[in-house]
């Protein structure tokens, strides 16, 4: 998740401080890939988080 974030900034200060449309383009396209892959990890986290949840939940009943 870290080096996502880090990709994801470093493609939004290549969209602000590129000198060129065509760079600014490929950073936008960069900046898309790393958010939507961002999602998905974030998304997985979001899923063992809950299944730990349940596990914690039926232990206890136990």
């Amino acid at each position: 998740m870290h080096l996502l974030d880090r990709q994801l900034a470093d493609a939004i200060h290549r969209i602000h401080h590129s000198p060129t449309p065509d760079l600014v383009e490929k950073a936008a396209q960069d900046e898309r890939a790393y958010l939507s892959q961002l999602d998905k990890l974030m998304t997985r986290i979001r899923a063992v988080e809950g299944q730990l949840l349940q596990i914690d939940r039926h232990a206890t009943r136990h």
